[in-house]
């Protein structure tokens, strides 16, 4: 009995070729999450964290107890000191003008110097009338000026003259000046420092007198005014009008 052919067996027969197989299904795979790494894990071939690296020596390290190489400090450089017997050039209120040596005459001579007075001229410049006062009339003298140049002048020309022990040349500011002591207070500044200067003269014993060149004092009257023609200190013209103020303490103060 002849056995009828599988569908297999006549595909076969047909030429049609074998079946493709079925594929079978996949079998599924568990999804395995991997175990997480701690922070602290250290992996099997790793050094211990707190393990110091190996040392690498420079070929020119030095050994540990070597002591460092001293980095030389350069000096530091000030500043050279002002020598305390050079005073600085301080800031002066006017020019250095020189009076007239006749003005400086009629200057002493409206103030009636004798011997027993002590003149204070203030602006002393050159040193010329103190140097005057001395030999003159013998009376003793002090000349105050705020310029190391006129002092040093003043000091030289007072030692030629050899009035040294009457005369003594201050570097002073006048404005800082005890004037008590002085009879005779000789004045060649501008009218606005002569009335500074009032709360100084005011101090003055009575019947002092105070002379001024060229300027007034504003506000309090003079005794007397004399005028002296004598040589300009800015010429053209060769000579000019000059002016001699004359008052004796106690000063009295203008009425308004």
């Amino acid at each position: 009995m002849r056995v009828p052919p599988t569908s297999a067996a006549l595909a076969i027969l047909l030429g049609c070729g074998a079946p493709s197989p079925t594929p079978a299904s996949p079998t599924p795979v568990a999804s395995v999450a991997a175990p997480a790494k701690s922070a602290d894990a250290t992996p099997p071939d790793a050094a211990p964290r707190d393990a110091k690296p190996p040392e690498v020596k420079s070929p020119d390290a030095k050994p540990p107890d070597a002591k460092p190489a001293e980095v030389e400090t350069p000096p530091e450089v000030k500043p050279p000191e002002p020598d305390p017997a050079e005073p600085e050039a301080p800031a002066l209120d006017i020019e250095y003008v020189p009076t007239p040596r006749n003005v400086v005459a009629k200057m002493l001579e409206v103030a009636a110097i004798t011997k027993d007075d002590v003149v204070y001229d203030l602006g002393c410049g050159d040193g010329r009338l103190v140097i005057a006062a001395a030999k003159t009339y013998g009376a003793r003298a002090v000349g105050f000026d705020l310029d190391p140049e006129r002092v040093a002048e003043a000091r030289a020309n007072v030692e030629k003259a050899k009035v040294g022990h009457l005369v003594t040349i201050l570097q002073k500011n006048i404005f800082d000046v005890d004037l008590t002591p002085a009879t005779v207070v000789t004045l060649y500044l501008l009218p606005e420092l002569n009335v500074r200067l009032v709360p100084q003269l005011e101090k003055l014993a009575p019947k002092a007198r105070i002379i001024s060149h060229d300027f007034d004092m504003t506000g309090y009257d003079p005794d007397d005014i004399w005028m002296i023609v004598a040589e300009h200190h800015r010429p053209p013209p060769k000579r000019r009008k000059h002016y001699v103020y004359l008052w004796t303490t106690p000063l009295v103060k203008l009425e308004p």
